[in-house]
Formats: C-alpha cells, sequence, structure tokens
C-alpha cells in the first residue's frame, strides 16, 4: 500500500468535458497549492471552487476585462 495519501475523486463513471485556459505561474502555483492543502486534484479543486461561486451567487461573477473596451469618441455628426 502507498504511502501517499489519496487525493478525493469524483464517482465513477461521472461525465466530464475538458476546460483549458492559461494562467499566471502565480495563478497556477496558489490552485495547486490550494488543492494540495484541501486534498484533491486540481480539477476536482476548480470544480468545487465553480459549484461554490455559484451557490453562493446564483451564477458565476462578472469579472472586469484585462483591457480596456473601445469606446466611441464623442464626435458630433455633420
Amino acid at each position: 500500500m502507498s504511502a501517499m495519501k489519496r487525493r478525493a475523486r469524483r464517482a465513477d463513471g461521472a461525465p466530464t468535458v475538458l476546460l483549458q485556459g492559461r494562467v499566471s505561474p502565480e495563478a497556477r502555483a496558489e490552485v495547486q497549492e490550494a488543492a494540495e492543502r484541501s486534498g484533491v486534484s486540481i480539477a476536482y479543486y476548480l470544480e468545487a471552487l465553480i459549484d461554490q461561486l455559484v451557490e453562493d451567487n446564483g451564477r458565476l461573477p462578472i469579472i472586469a476585462s484585462p483591457r480596456p473596451q473601445r469606446e466611441e469618441l464623442p464626435i458630433p455628426a455633420a
């Protein structure tokens, strides 16, 4: 028997889909460390985090764009 603790896993046969995105190394390290402290995989941690946000707010929160939006200049019509 392995000396390593087993991480929590979802039920066998539960449907899953791939969710990918690039994040900063610091953000990944934060999530990885939080998942390790929780004793779960990164995927399980992210799914639980999403579920918690939805439960608390009714849906995922809207966040600010990383880039400013284009805005129209106030030019009077000719």
